[in-house]
């Protein structure tokens, strides 16, 4: 059996359908537009910070991130089984 249009149930539960689609469509927009909108200020603050840090800190932070990056690299190295001390060795005898 096929709903007809001039039934007023079919009509209230098309309105219900519609308005909730206006309403969940609108929502996500908006919390989308919201989104982007902090990520912009957010990156602003990040590009103040940097302009406001000293050149020590730029240094200190700088050695923080190669650390780190050190760190990294040798427990990649370790999963592999291996140490950065064992391809310094290997490297120095060729």
């Amino acid at each position: 059996m096929r709903a007809s249009d001039n039934n007023p149930i079919f009509k209230v539960v098309t309105s219900i359908y519609y308005i909730t689609w206006i309403f969940i469509g609108n929502w996500i927009l908006l919390n989308l537009f919201l989104a982007i909108l902090l990520d912009a200020f957010n990156e602003d603050e990040e590009d103040v910070d940097e302009e406001d840090m000293s050149e020590e800190d730029k240094l200190i932070q700088r050695q923080k991130l190669e650390a780190l990056k050190k760190a990294q690299k040798e427990r990649r190295m370790k999963k592999l089984g291996t140490s950065l001390n064992q391809i310094r060795a290997n490297t120095s005898l060729h």
